[in-house]
């Protein structure tokens, strides 16, 4: 099997970022113009904030993940 990637990419959709975080137990609480806050569905102790942009930087996909507490490499494994 091939190896998965554990490297985010240089930007990602937006779409897809909200597809693996409701793999990894999120869900979206709340979407507005302008940025979206999905939560952790078990206990609600951690909040992803995602802007209304059509694709994400890495560098900024990095610091939510890592507010998070996600790691990249479990983020990518959603893929």
């Amino acid at each position: 099997m091939p190896k998965r990637p554990t490297r985010l990419p240089a930007d990602l959709p937006t779409v897809k970022v909200h597809n693996a975080l409701k793999r990894l137990g999120f869900r979206l609480q709340r979407e507005g113009t302008k940025h979206s806050c999905s939560v952790d569905s078990d206990d609600h102790s951690r909040i992803v904030v995602i802007p209304g942009h059509s694709r994400l930087k890495r560098a900024l996909l990095e610091g939510e993940l890592r507010s998070a507490g996600i790691s990249e490499a479990d983020f990518m494994n959603q893929f």
